[in-house]
């Protein structure tokens, strides 16, 4: 398999641990489940949402700038990105150490 969907591949997986309803086999659709799921945390169980970012260890000042913002649909997308970007970095990590 390709380093790429080896990558993919893991952070689906490491997002699955965290993110009930994770689905796809590229970026895309997996960062569409992740924003679809995040909006619901966001509305329904922000403590939850914010325990599993500092699991992930998402840069606190980024997603505070990020709250900064208007409602959970504006949110979601760029906090959807960022935790795929983060969880991506750990996969790159698991993969060079592998």
């Amino acid at each position: 398999m390709e380093t790429g969907k080896q990558v993919i591949v893991i952070t689906h997986d490491l997002l699955a641990k965290d993110f009930e309803g994770i689905k796809g086999s590229n970026e895309a659709e997996i960062k569409a489940a992740l924003t679809s799921v995040l909006v619901q945390l966001l509305l329904h169980d922000l403590e939850k949402l914010w325990n599993i970012l500092y699991r992930i260890d998402v840069n606190e000042q980024k997603v505070k700038a990020l709250f900064a913002g208007s409602d959970a649909t504006v949110i979601a997308p760029s906090l959807a990105d960022l935790i795929y970007k983060r969880v991506e970095q750990k996969a790159l990590t698991r993969l060079q150490y592998k």
